[in-house]
């Protein structure tokens, strides 16, 4: 019975590679949390259908490193890092994704990876970039609330400069 899968270990190699959860692999093959847990630690084989999908999400991610590093080329410095699916499908650069096996298209994980790529090749002097980013998390709803807070907490120009202590006048 492990003969049938022991070469399923490409595609779990290939799904760390591409940063993908037990929860992401499950979604793409439209299967429990449980199988894709199984698959990935070699208990189970690969369904076809989803090493074809897995295939498709190597080819787009490596369609986003060149798309990213396009923009990079044309003077984009910061690339904004999401924290979640939910969060890269809802925006403009996770609505270009295409969808994957049975799932909506925009991994967090792959994405991440194709940033972290593009920030390694912008400083790389050997390769004639030069050209140093940012990685920075995109803001959510909750953490602008937080950003917010934050600032609204802070004495008045404090942003601005660093305050002497204040002395009441006599």
């Amino acid at each position: 019975m492990i003969r049938n899968h022991r070469q399923d270990a490409i595609y779990a190699t290939m799904c760390s590679y591409l940063g993908l959860s037990a929860q992401d692999v499950a979604e793409i093959g439209g299967f429990s949390d449980r199988f894709a847990r199984d698959i990935l630690a070699g208990r189970k084989s690969f369904p076809k259908d989803t090493k074809a999908a897995l295939f498709k999400l190597q080819d787009d991610y490596h369609k986003i490193v060149e798309a990213m590093k396009t923009d990079v080329r044309h003077g984009e410095r910061i690339l904004y890092i999401f924290r979640t699916n939910k969060q890269l499908r809802s925006s403009a650069v996770g609505k270009i994704w295409p969808a994957i096996g049975k799932a909506k298209g925009g991994f967090v994980g792959p994405y991440r990876n194709a940033a972290f790529e593009v920030f390694r090749w912008s400083g790389d002097i050997d390769q004639g970039q030069g050209l140093p980013i940012n990685l920075v998390f995109a803001d959510t709803p909750e953490s602008a609330r937080a950003s917010a807070g934050e600032l609204r907490d802070l004495p008045l120009n404090a942003q601005a400069s660093p305050q002497r202590p204040h002395h009441e006048p006599e």
